[in-house]
């Protein structure tokens, strides 16, 4: 989990709170302007890593991050349908990019193992889940039908590689990230329900789970680079002697 005395994560969720009190008090354009100022500081971090370690999650997370970020730039722009379809694209590419990584995530343990699919149950019930929850949002988004089913594929898709690491992460680094996808998904079906953002209350709710989803899927993440690279040191020094 990274930690809440890091001087970037508490930025992170001040922006946070500064854009929840500036939407509740009716102040939308300065909150338009404050809610860019939210998934930044998680880049910086996010980048500090990419700095330290070479470990080949920390670049996809960056990536995914920035789409993240960029959906988030183009959906300011009101009342443009063209730039909502690009807002929604870009949410679409961070998606596939978590996906990526989630697929890297636990290919990065060299050691395979044969799973039984009675053990599979996890992933199906998701496939059902998504797949019911396409069928309700999509629908809603009207114009954006496609997008929103292509969207859910790829959530689907995501969502299975997600589960699929806690056969090879620690337990730690997999809850983290599990809870911070499901979190994910929830501002996703909230923001398909109510594409336009007119209603304050889901607006908040929708920056709440978005926000800490972000930071559990990012906290999750780091601490398998952590494990990672302490397991990688340890074997070069049993190598050694």
């Amino acid at each position: 989990m990274l930690s809440l005395k890091e001087n970037t994560v508490k930025s992170y969720f001040l922006f946070v709170l500064i854009s929840i009190i500036l939407l509740l008090l009716g102040q939308y354009q300065i909150f338009l302007v404050s809610k860019l100022f939210i998934l930044p500081s998680m880049m910086v971090l996010i980048f500090r890593y990419y700095q330290k370690s070479s470990h080949k999650l920390v670049p996809i997370l960056l990536v995914s991050t920035f789409f993240s970020f960029l959906g988030d730039v183009l959906i300011v722009i009101q009342d443009e349908d063209f730039f909502k379809m690009l807002s929604l694209s870009s949410f679409l590419v961070a998606q596939a990019g978590y996906a990526y990584m989630f697929y890297t995530s636990f290919q990065y343990n060299k050691k395979r193992i044969s799973i039984p699919l009675a053990k599979r149950w996890p992933e199906f019930l998701s496939v059902l889940v998504i797949g019911f929850l396409i069928f309700l949002v999509a629908p809603e988004m009207e114009e954006f039908f496609l997008l929103g089913v292509i969207y859910g594929i790829i959530a689907c898709i995501s969502m299975v590689l997600a589960l699929d690491r806690r056969f090879y992460v620690s337990r730690k680094s997999y809850y983290t990230v599990f809870c911070g996808l499901v979190l994910f998904y929830i501002s996703d079906i909230l923001a398909g329900l109510d594409l336009e953002l007119t209603n304050t209350l889901i607006h908040v709710l929708i920056i709440l789970s978005f926000a800490s989803g972000h930071y559990l899927i990012i906290s999750g993440i780091s601490q398998q680079i952590k494990e990672d690279t302490k397991k990688e040191a340890s074997d070069l020094d049993a190598f050694i002697n």
